[in-house]
């Protein structure tokens, strides 16, 4: 389960993972770590360098077994490999001139490449024979003066297409780094939009109310103006914070029904319980309050007496977290409301926060509207 959970959050981490990945490939010309002293990644010189060794190998052992002499094929492979993997780190500055070439046009380039590269090869092959190894018998493949051109020029059209084949896997890597960049922001916007209305909504409706308490109950009204500061310094605090432990959540809820306390003087009562284990679990913002505001404010129209509002916070034994909140009242609409925007609010950012991992419902069980809240994993964007 929690490797599933994880996958829910894994595009967020897509640009770091990404370019982590990207970085990590040969070739990676935009996204490639340097070396300090030039602007071809370390990995590019890396990889060619591991290249030319298997090269070196390969065609050592390839020149032994052609050839059936030991000087001829070391003298070969020592001159002709260096020799390549120099034409090779050549060809790759060329190639990153051209990157805006595609198709038919780059694919002309590399063949040409390649095959000027082999016939290049064939000529310091064959000068070296002819200087160090004149006497090598007719019936020698090695005597054969197009060998080196047909061998030489297959290498590095391989290196040339895997070149290419890496180069276009890089570019997709970085296309997916920037759409990945793009969505992450945007859906950070809307969190903090969403965030943003929650604030002045509950201080219009907080500050009509103090203004309706001054004239006939100024010290009621002198309170709730402390308790109002105090609980937007709170809120100002976590600006920068998308998620918040849940003991701090359950605070914020506690001074929000406070102010709401006075406001309703002994009409409101609100009781908290809350699993030790669930402390620290980090929550978005405000995610308990838009409940807790939701229940006061359906739950003080339906109850012409006290109004007990039960809070518990618990953990199941799948590790995932359920909030209730219960108050008395009916949860049948009634004609002309508003549409509940805290509550239309909440189950955004959550369903940002925990994409597919969350629940949220409101049901009628007897007299009372439970509003049930679970969630599994931790929040996305924390």
């Amino acid at each position: 389960m929690a490797a599933a959970i994880g996958k829910e959050c894994d595009w967020m981490n897509l640009p770091a993972e990404a370019r982590r990945l990207a970085d990590s490939l040969p070739f990676a010309a935009a996204d490639g770590a340097t070396d300090g002293s030039s602007s071809t990644p370390v990995s590019f010189w890396r990889a060619n360098t591991a290249a030319w060794i298997f090269i070196a190998f390969f065609g050592l052992a390839s020149r032994l077994a052609a050839f059936s002499d030991v000087a001829l094929a070391v003298a070969l492979t020592l001159v002709l490999d260096p020799i390549g993997f120099v034409l090779t780190a050549a060809a790759y500055k060329f190639y990153l001139e051209r990157t805006s070439h595609r198709g038919a046009v780059i694919a002309a380039w590399a063949l040409a490449c390649s095959v000027l590269g082999g016939l290049l090869q064939m000529g310091i092959a064959n000068a070296l024979k002819d200087g160090l190894f004149p006497d090598i018998p007719a019936g020698n493949i090695a005597a054969n003066d197009a060998v080196p051109a047909v061998f030489y020029t297959a290498v590095f059209l391989g290196w040339s297409l895997a070149y290419f084949w890496i180069r276009a896997d890089v570019d997709a890597r970085s296309e997916r780094v920037r759409r990945s960049e793009a969505q992450a922001a945007a859906t950070r916007a809307e969190l903090q939009h969403l965030r943003l209305q929650l604030d002045p909504h509950f201080l219009f409706n907080a500050l009509n109310t103090v203004a309706a308490e001054i004239p006939d109950n100024p010290e009621a009204a002198l309170e709730m103006t402390h308790r109002i500061a105090a609980y937007l310094r709170y809120s100002l605090d976590q600006q920068a914070r998308p998620v918040c432990p849940l003991s701090d959540e359950i605070e914020a809820v506690r001074a929000f029904v406070r102010i709401q306390e006075l406001r309703f003087e002994s009409r409101l009562r609100c009781s908290v319980e809350m699993d030790p284990a669930v402390r620290a679990v980090p929550v978005p913002h405000l995610v308990v309050q838009g409940l807790v505001e939701n229940a006061l404010k359906h739950g003080l129209r339906s109850s012409a007496e006290m109004l007990d509002v039960r809070v518990t916070v618990r953990r199941m034994a799948d590790d995932a977290v359920v909030i209730e909140v219960v108050n008395p009242g009916q949860l049948a609409p009634r004609a002309g409301d508003r549409p509940a925007v805290g509550l239309a609010n909440t189950r955004r950012r959550l369903e940002l926060h925990y994409p597919s991992r969350h629940e949220l419902s409101l049901v009628q069980d007897g007299d009372a509207v439970v509003a049930r809240l679970l969630l599994r994993g931790n929040a996305c964007f924390a």
